[in-house]
């Protein structure tokens, strides 16, 4: 989706002066949606318990059968018009609707009889918060189908989709359904390839043929043999004759506008070769539940998960020249296929649509519901990235975690690098114990330590010093507090080819710490990698940062379990952010010098925060890796920055990031527009900051 700011080009004044009206669009933006969200989150509190009633299901079902009944009467007295819905569309309207009607009238009963222990399970059921959000912000009504097909005749490219879908002994209902939901598309420029891997069962190929006669665009494949996933699909894809491949299940389905969201990431970026969006998934009553809003384009986290998955558009050529998907790997065959594309392509080619596209039917036999449903899919996602490692030629340690997940742990080469920990203090407090537990547990062949002594005055401090005279290198600097200043003035002092900011109220509790963020970082275009960072009492107090919360930004996980693994695992496995905090960060010297340092106008706070951005918009990617674990106090030696006599300061500081920030406030890559900005994150946003109706072309 292209951004509503574009930058001027030619007179300089002219560049500075759009340059000024944009910060002040973004900035307005950002005050309206802190308004405007906390007014809707308010909202949204009192409708999650709303939903713990015995009643409200009840409630729900009257509410819909009123609505149906409006809209039956509005359609009577309404005559028809050239973009009035089809009779098609009507027909799988209104069969829907009574479906609807029937699964919540027994639900309704349930919920009485039984209480509200049911009630609790609202997050998987229709009438909960998300069947709520998905209502109000994604139904597609009337008015909202003729707003899209007036976006669909003005697009400047139509690009031609071929969808491509392998049957096997297809549950006939489903089947139906997902054939249904692609004739029910805004955009009409596509086929529908299904090709089927020789079915035991007649009745399939029956009714595929009979969907072929129904529609010109739908072709049918018959295998006379099994080939498998892979090769049933292969074969879909050789008779393609679109620009671009869409993948899709045999018993899934596609919202209305799929194709045209697609069509319009096509028309913003004409270099666009892989496109893939939000989903959520899909009970047998057609109910939708557990959204997953992504994160956009993460080569990282993508080696840990299969986070693309569904709706995925792969140009066809590129699909064809990387040898289309790969039988050994059925099961994940998807997951292999995109991690060979993204080989072959840039960044600004890949497309993320944040809005809800797909949904995934969940049942017995679907992986949707549970990995364990197809146990081979887990060893082949383990084989494929092992083998993109391979073909990548990165060294690494890659194991097979519960959930689906993998874990790569980089390999550190025979020769590891100097590193020069660079740690702060003002008589810390808990000095020793980081200093202590850094030189006694971590493993870390080749480092130094560098201590900024910025004018400690007490004796037990000096006592240290004295102590660990041979093993650490003090520098003294008498100059006031500013966290940025010490450190520019203290890296010259160097000698290491990677440096390491440390708070002096953290501890080591791992002994491969330093191993895991150095292998990291030294992945071609890092530029910096964070840690996990816990509480004393191992509660999380940094997993990566978004900016957006706050007005500005917050740590990812507060206050979690140590062992929480966030927002669809993302706290478990490496991934990029836009920041994450100094209080332990690795970064390369020659970016650092690249960047210049810290910015010395943040005496204090969001020092790390602007560093991070400068980073990114050098070219190289910030990463936050949850394998180096330690324990950080946060704060203790200098105080919370609300304290009296500092919030004056801290206010301007967030002023100055916001300035020069805004778009990165504004639209955090690495958080979906969908997910709130207010406490708790990761919860879907009353409004949210895009809508599938907010169209713009570029």
């Amino acid at each position: 989706m292209s951004s509503e700011f574009s930058s001027t080009s030619g007179n300089p004044d002219s560049s500075a002066d759009a340059a000024k009206k944009s910060i002040e669009k973004l900035n307005s933006i950002i005050r309206n949606y802190e308004l405007n969200s906390s007014a809707t989150q308010n909202i949204a509190e009192r409708q999650r318990q709303i939903t713990k009633s015995r009643f409200y299901p009840l409630a729900v079902l009257l509410l819909k059968i009123d609505i149906a009944i409006e809209r039956v009467l509005r359609k009577k007295i309404r005559p028809q018009t050239p973009d009035s819905p089809s009779p098609d569309r009507q027909a799988v309207s209104k069969e829907t609707t009574q479906r609807n009607i029937k699964f919540q009238l027994k639900t309704a009963i349930r919920t009485i009889v039984k209480g509200t222990a049911r009630a609790e399970l609202a997050s998987s059921q229709p009438f909960g918060v998300y069947g709520t959000w998905s209502e109000i912000y994604c139904d597609l009504t009337d008015g909202r189908v003729i707003e899209l097909n007036r976006w669909n005749k003005i697009l400047n490219v139509k690009p031609k989709f071929s969808i491509v879908m392998a049957t096997y002994n297809s549950d006939s209902i489903f089947l139906k359904k997902s054939v249904d939901s692609v004739l029910s598309q805004v955009y009409e420029d596509f086929e529908l390839i299904i090709s089927d891997d020789c079915s035991s069962d007649p009745s399939v190929v029956t009714s595929l043929r009979k969907y072929a006669a129904m529609d010109s665009r739908i072709k049918v494949i018959e295998n006379s043999k099994n080939s498998g996933i892979s090769g049933a699909t292969n074969k879909a894809i050789d008779a393609a004759t679109g620009e671009f491949v869409v993948f899709m299940d045999h018993d899934d389905t596609l919202v209305p506008y799929a194709l045209l969201h697609l069509a319009l990431a096509i028309n913003n970026n004409h270099n666009t070769a892989l496109i893939y969006s939000d989903e959520d998934k899909i009970n047998e009553f057609d109910q939708v539940f557990m959204p997953h809003f992504k994160s956009d384009f993460d080569p990282f986290l993508l080696l840990g998960q299969n986070y693309i998955c569904h709706l995925n558009s792969i140009r066809t050529d590129l699909i064809r020249e990387v040898g289309g998907l790969r039988s050994e790997f059925d099961g994940s065959q998807d997951w292999d296929l995109v991690l060979r594309v993204t080989e072959k392509i840039s960044k600004n080619q890949i497309v993320h649509v944040p809005i809800v596209l797909y949904h995934w039917r969940s049942h017995s036999e679907s992986t949707s519901q549970t990995s364990s449903a197809k146990p081979w899919a887990l060893e082949s996602g383990y084989r494929a990235v092992k083998d993109a490692l391979v073909r990548r030629g990165i060294d690494a340690e890659v194991t097979q975690k519960s959930h689906g997940l993998i874990q790569v742990k980089y390999t550190l080469p025979p020769d590891a690098p100097l590193v020069s920990v660079i740690i702060p203090t003002r008589d810390g407090v808990f000095l020793d114990q980081c200093l202590e537990s850094l030189l006694r547990i971590t493993k870390y062949p080749n480092y130094e330590v560098i201590v900024i002594d910025n004018g400690s005055q007490k004796q037990s401090t000096h006592d240290i010093f004295a102590r660990l005279d041979k093993k650490i290198k003090v520098l003294r600097d008498d100059s006031p507090f500013n966290y940025s200043a010490l450190h520019n003035r203290a890296v010259s002092s160097c000698a290491g080819s990677i440096l390491l900011l440390l708070n002096d109220d953290t501890k080591i509790i791992q002994d491969d710490w330093l191993d895991v963020m150095v292998a990291t970082l030294l992945n071609e275009g890092v530029g910096a990698v964070g840690a996990k960072l816990l509480y004393p009492d191992e509660t999380v107090q940094h997993a990566g940062v978004i900016l957006g919360p706050e007005g500005l930004a917050a740590h990812v996980g507060k206050s979690k379990s140590r062992s929480d693994r966030g927002y669809f695992d993302r706290s478990a496995l490496t991934s990029e952010f836009q920041a994450c905090t100094a209080a332990c960060l690795a970064v390369r010297k020659e970016t650092w010098d690249d960047v210049g340092g810290f910015d010395e106008r943040f005496a204090v706070a969001f020092n790390d925060i602007d560093f991070c951005l400068r980073v990114r918009e050098s070219g190289s990617s910030v990463l936050f890796t949850p394998y180096a674990e330690l324990i950080h106090h946060e704060s203790v030696t200098r105080g919370i920055d609300t304290d009296d006599g500092k919030f004056e300061r801290f206010v301007e500081e967030i002023r100055e990031m916001r300035v020069r920030w805004p778009e990165q406030i504004a639209a955090d890559p690495y958080y979906n527009p969908n997910l709130s900005l207010n406490y708790p994150l990761f919860e879907v946003a009353f409004p949210p900051r895009i809508s599938p109706w907010s169209i713009s072309l570029s």
